[in-house]
């Protein structure tokens, strides 16, 4: 079943954050959500990016995921190589509603990450409805238009 998203910007400061899974993507979220404030918590059985070891504040924990590791969680990103595993995550989270965003779905999720586009007066999020290649497109196009915008004001 297709998922209606509302639009919707979070504040994350200080909310408890676990990325289930260590892979690429896992790691380009878990840099997101510690931009943003998050207290982040990873859990993998192994780690697969390097560099999510050099991140300062995130813990680690090396081993299987349990139910039990959900209790005062904000957010799960599940964001291991496994679908099916990856959707027994969502229900889990789902049931208890607790957003969770799914790597491996376009569908079995309650929240998604947005390309974001920044600066000192706009905060724009776009969401291709789970086609992040087109999401950046977008965005790098609206970061251009709004770039030529203010540089044409300023002269």
């Amino acid at each position: 079943m297709e998922h209606n998203f509302f639009p919707l910007f979070i504040d994350l400061n200080e909310k408890r954050c676990l990325v289930i899974g260590a892979g690429n993507i896992a790691c380009r979220k878990i840099k997101t959500l510690l931009k943003y404030g998050a207290k982040v918590e990873v859990i993998t059985k192994y780690v697969a990016e390097d560099e999510i070891l050099g991140l300062q504040d995130v813990k680690i924990s090396t081993r299987d995921f349990i139910e039990e590791d959900l209790k005062n969680v904000f957010l799960v990103v599940a964001a291991t190589s496994n679908s099916d595993f990856n959707k027994y995550i969502y229900e889990i989270c789902n049931e208890k509603n607790i957003l969770v965003n799914n790597m491996t779905s376009k569908v079995e999720m309650n929240a998604r990450f947005a390309a974001i586009y920044e600066s000192e007066m706009v905060q724009v999020a776009v969401s291709s409805k789970g086609y992040p290649k087109k999401s950046l497109e977008i965005r790098d196009s609206i970061k251009k238009l709004l770039e030529k915008n203010k540089h044409q004001h300023e002269t």
